[in-house]
């Protein structure tokens, strides 16, 4: 099933130019393709194609960054997961009011079991299936690969392109000002 979402956007983004998605919630998400612009009645509306798709290709390429995860993106990961801050916090074994913090950039980042049983769970989730089994199954090595090589957030904006049905990380990356 194909899932449209449309949402006004702000009229200086052009035709042709990556699409700065920030209705996901995340600062850094940019659509080469997969969304089209329209005018109605002088405003501008973007729809995008297999929404499902592109947050599914979203919460894969969070949980398989090599970095630790910031408060938007643990959000993110759960709210696509369809748990409430008690949901999450009972399968992490802290409070929901860690949770609320974690989210909100109140407390130290998330980091170290936790981390990875977050990132777990969103691979386990029906939101990123069937591609979160596969991915569960080389999350060990992974996992090795996270503890030697923890990189810091890189001011960057992650790009997006819709292909052949299907959202896909490119390895293009578009520098913040």
């Amino acid at each position: 099933m194909t899932m449209l979402q449309s949402t006004k956007i702000d009229c200086a983004e052009l035709d042709g130019e990556p699409l700065h998605y920030t209705a996901c919630g995340l600062d850094n998400i940019y659509l080469m393709n997969g969304f089209s612009r329209e005018t109605t009645d002088g405003e501008t509306f973007i729809s995008i194609e297999d929404l499902d798709g592109l947050w599914k290709a979203i919460g894969l390429h969070l949980v398989a960054t090599r970095k630790v995860l910031v408060p938007k993106e643990i959000r993110y990961l759960r709210e696509h997961m369809g748990l409430t801050q008690a949901e999450l916090g009972a399968r992490l074994r802290v409070s929901d009011q860690t949770i609320a913090r974690w989210e909100k950039g109140e407390t130290k980042l998330l980091h170290g079991p936790g981390d990875v049983m977050l990132r777990v769970l969103f691979l386990a989730s029906k939101s990123a299936q069937p591609e979160g089994n596969k991915i569960l199954k080389e999350l060990i090595k992974l996992l090795d690969e996270i503890v030697e090589k923890d990189e810091k957030p890189i001011p960057c904006g992650v790009v997006f392109s819709h292909e052949k049905n299907k959202w896909n990380k490119s390895e293009r990356c578009l520098e913040l000002v």
